[in-house]
């Protein structure tokens, strides 16, 4: 009884989510008329792109990958986005062809980690380095113009109540929930968890992480679009930086870099959280001389206090000994 009325003190992502909180009220005092619808669609334009691709990030971390090509991915999806426009093809036709080349490329890392065993983290370095220089050859300084009605209706409001960036974030949510309802719920945890186990239990262990990859590669195309709405241009090293935000934030947000613990709403928390603390140190007028030293003080307190969490968690499932024939429920807890 005393267990299950404090296990939620146990959930991973319950340290951003107050983390999250904290910088929000913080912002309603320092950040003028923050609550303001057009300075909260401004925000949710701006920081979007980055919860998306936490999402896919956080999926190949679970599986026990890990994914430094996510923001190349989304810089390339920029300059496709920015170029097809140019080319006068129909939104729709843009649109799926940047998330169809966003699959392609996930699917390319998902291969040489998968199938020719490649190290991760090697594997999306050069990855990286290829999408980079792609976008960069093809767009060689920022410029184009984005589909004037896209980006009219992404910087707006569905019914004049919903701000459309959230769409994106729900879109990703949504097939996330639908493949929780699958068997892959099991192999994604498992194969996190013990790749070889899983793999002499019959868990198609490579074919998991193949897939994991390519979900990865899918938000991070949805995450792509979003913020070419929000540049409404292209730039082949606007999304750079997202990659190692992306890992940040699943850290933050209680995801496991060794696999197979965490939930996937941790890394939104985590990205929100990061946001959330850009915004602070920049309306608190911080000398640009600091703000990088405040903000990375900020995230280092951040990311211990959510190891610690972490840490704390792995101990109780050391003395509770392994999941063992109760993984899979134990993974729809923590998938919820």
């Amino acid at each position: 009884m005393k267990k299950s009325k404090y296990a939620w003190l146990r959930w991973p992502a319950l340290p951003a989510l107050v983390m999250c909180i904290v910088f929000f009220i913080m912002n309603i005092f320092v950040t003028q008329g923050f609550l303001q619808s057009y300075v909260i669609l401004g925000f949710l334009s701006s920081n979007i792109p980055l919860l998306c691709v936490s999402v896919g990030c956080a999926g190949v971390i679970i599986a026990g990958g890990m994914d430094i090509s996510l923001g190349a991915i989304i810089s390339l999806v920029n300059v496709i986005f920015v170029k097809l426009s140019e080319t006068g093809m129909s939104l729709a036709a843009q649109i799926t062809v940047c998330l169809l080349l966003s699959l392609l490329m996930g699917l390319l890392n998902g291969v040489i980690i998968g199938w020719w065993r490649v190290t991760p983290l090697l594997a999306t370095y050069a990855t990286s380095s290829v999408y980079a220089g792609i976008a960069l050859w093809l767009l060689p300084r920022p410029g184009g113009i984005i589909a004037r009605e896209f980006t009219m209706w992404y910087n707006s409001f569905l019914f004049g109540v919903i701000p459309v960036p959230v769409l994106f974030a729900v879109l990703i949510l949504a097939l996330w929930a639908v493949l929780m309802k699958s068997p892959l719920r099991y192999w994604l945890y498992s194969s996190g968890r013990d790749g070889a186990k899983a793999y002499v239990s019959g868990v198609p262990v490579y074919r998991t992480q193949v897939f994991s990859y390519v979900f990865a590669g899918l938000t991070a195309g949805i995450g792509g679009i979003a913020l070419s709405g929000s540049t409404q241009g292209g730039d082949a090293t606007v999304g750079l930086s997202l990659s190692m935000n992306a890992i940040a934030a699943c850290v933050i947000g209680g995801i496991s870099l060794a696999g197979g613990i965490g939930a996937i709403i941790g890394s939104m928390f985590g990205a929100l959280f990061l946001s959330l603390v850009t915004m602070t140190v920049l309306s608190a007028h911080v000398s640009s001389l600091y703000q990088s030293l405040i903000k990375g003080i900020i995230l280092l307190a951040g990311v211990l206090f959510s190891l610690l969490i972490e840490r704390r968690i792995l101990k109780e499932h050391k003395q509770t000994g392994p999941p063992g024939g109760n993984i899979e429920k134990d993974d729809g807890k923590e998938a919820a």
